[in-house]
């Protein structure tokens, strides 16, 4: 026996599916523009929310890897849902980093790697270890680690 279908059942199903469909057109727009403006390899082809978000790192833009360029936007597109301790310590650390030397960018590069071999407990624990220190013996900590770093291909004296 065929289902019959009555005429306020098709016009109930004809509206949901007006909903689906224009909201995954929402979606697919929403989409292309978050791949598009993820693809923006210009300081210009930023969006002026972004460019007031990611400020800090102007003068380096050109400089930045396509990658880095990536996720930096995608970083500018999370910022309006971060809490205001969030944005704050977000915009002090591009404005720290983007005052930074290429080599003090690259020791913390190196740091940053370096710390990932480490438990966060490791990490807590050397931290609070640390803390203990009084101010002299973490000069002391600091002058002893400058002294026993090899050099590298950056930090090493040229041959004259």
């Amino acid at each position: 026996m065929p289902t019959i279908w009555y005429p306020p059942l098709i016009s109930k199903c004809q509206k949901h599916l007006k909903c689906l469909i224009s909201k995954g057109l929402v979606l697919l727009f929403i989409s292309f523009g978050a791949i598009s403006m993820a693809h923006a390899q210009t300081w210009g082809q930023l969006p002026d929310t972004q460019k007031e978000i990611l400020a800090p790192l102007e003068t380096d833009w050109s400089s930045i890897t396509k990658d880095q360029k990536k996720k930096w936007v995608e970083v500018a597109n999370r910022y309006p849902n971060m809490t205001d301790a969030e944005k704050n310590t977000l915009q002090s650390r591009m404005s720290e980093w983007a005052n930074m030397s290429s080599e003090q960018r690259r020791a913390a590069r190196d740091n940053y790697l370096r710390s990932l071999k480490f438990s966060p407990e490791k990490k807590a624990e050397a931290w609070h270890a640390y803390q203990q220190l009084s101010d002299e013996d973490k000069k002391r900590l600091a002058e002893k680690k400058l002294s026993t770093t090899k050099p590298t291909a950056v930090t090493a004296p040229t041959l004259k």
